[in-house]
């Protein structure tokens, strides 16, 4: 009441009336009241806040679709795409070694008629490399060479086991290949015998008379050239044979 009574004072002691001073001082508290505040409860706030967030989403929502901007102002940029890694290029010559390397086992093992790898595991990957870097990309062609041509390597042995990519890779197997181990062993010749010197057949001449003469045996006497003389001589060999004397 202090504020009001304040209020028409100073209006009176500007000039207006009193009576009319007081009426305008209880239309401004009456109106002032009516648009005052009211004090919402705590579920009417938390009905409040949920119309306007779903609000808020509607209108982002409609904002999406619409691609066209309204007349005066400026399009929203699109967002930046997130950066894609991008694939390390291929090393220089087209493959890698262990490609290189692989594609001669498969190259040779084909021919050969031993198994193809269909699928080169990251383990044999790595057994492959570890066969390059300590023999180099020549000797890995010539063991697969010396394996596509070994009998034993393409199943010619007791069990017909054949040898295929993992065998190449284990490094007693892969220098025992460019070692030799498992090449073909060349065919023995059947050799003639070997033709006797003049004293061996004079020993055996002598024999066959000596036979003859003691036990009576005619056996060799269909031979016209069985004939020795048991006289005595010397029959040492000299390299040359003894004379037969006759």
């Amino acid at each position: 009441m202090s504020e009001i009574r304040a209020l028409i004072e100073q209006l009176v002691a500007a000039g207006v009336d009193p009576i009319e001073a007081a009426e305008i001082v209880t239309r401004a508290a009456l109106h002032g009241a009516a648009n005052a505040p009211k004090q919402r409860s705590a579920g009417a706030i938390r009905q409040e806040r949920y119309r306007r967030n779903k609000a808020s989403q509607v209108t982002e929502s409609d904002a999406g679709d619409d691609l066209s901007s309204p007349e005066g102002s400026s399009p929203t940029p699109p967002s930046p795409k997130p950066l894609q890694s991008i694939p390390p290029s291929p090393p220089k010559g087209g493959s890698s070694p262990t490609d290189r390397a692989i594609e001669v086992f498969s190259d040779q093992a084909s021919k050969a008629g031993l198994p193809v790898p269909r699928k080169v595991t990251a383990d044999r990957r790595r057994k492959v490399e570890a066969r390059i870097r300590e023999h180099g990309e020549e000797l890995w062609a010539e063991a697969c060479r010396r394996m596509a041509n070994s009998a034993f390597c393409r199943g010619e042995n007791d069990r017909g086991w054949r040898a295929d990519l993992d065998f190449l890779c284990q490094p007693k197997s892969f220098n025992g290949l460019i070692e030799g181990k498992y090449d073909d062993r060349p065919h023995r010749q059947s050799q003639a015998p070997p033709q006797k010197t003049a004293f061996q057949l004079h020993q055996e001449a002598f024999a066959k008379e000596l036979d003859k003469t003691i036990n009576g045996n005619d056996r060799y006497d269909d031979r016209p050239d069985n004939v020795v003389d048991l006289a005595a001589t010397d029959y040492r060999y000299s390299g040359t044979p003894s004379p037969v004397r006759r």
